[in-house]
């Protein structure tokens, strides 16, 4: 792999942050992350799957949406996101590109984020990655490098995947 650029660094005079992969002493985060990922179980476990030797498209699907939510190891809440803020518009942009930043730092394949944002519209959600992260990540030349998602379980959330293989 070739190296895209300068490195992002982080600072007070930058609007970027390196963040904690788990937050820690938030009690209210941990539950939302709690919630989550047994809203994302639930949702694994409704999937049909068949019996027979031969895997279906519902197969490949709870395979592969399962080994994509195995792939997370950063997770980040942002409990006081609101539609059409500046301020709640520029936290949610710096927290999605320090968490790019930082998987473009580690380089390791398989890795990523998920920033849960209860009570936010995810509409508004879809709209955010699609100009703020997909668009941009396309004209940096980094869009094959990041899987961006929209998730939508007990609360909406954007899932960020580096570097996803293929299944085996």
């Amino acid at each position: 792999d070739e190296p895209h650029g300068a490195p992002i660094t982080f600072g007070p005079d930058t609007p970027w942050t390196e963040l904690e992969a788990i937050p820690t002493g938030n009690e209210d985060a941990m539950t939302h992350i709690a919630r989550f990922l047994d809203d994302v179980q639930r949702a694994l476990v409704e999937i049909p799957v068949s019996d027979s030797r031969e895997a279906d498209a519902n197969d490949v699907h709870f395979i592969e949406e399962g080994r994509r939510m195995l792939r997370i190891s950063r997770f980040h809440v942002l409990p006081d996101i609101r539609a059409g803020c500046i301020d709640s518009h520029r936290t949610l942009f710096a927290t999605c590109w320090s968490e790019i930043a930082e998987l473009r730092r580690a380089d390791e394949v398989d890795t990523g984020s998920v920033i849960i944002l209860p009570d936010h519209d995810i509409e508004d959600v879809r709209r955010f990655i699609d100009m703020n992260i997909q668009r941009p990540l396309e004209w940096l030349g980094l869009a094959d490098l990041f899987e961006v998602a929209s998730l939508h379980r007990d609360s909406p959330a954007i899932r960020l995947l580096h570097k996803l293989e293929d299944i085996p």
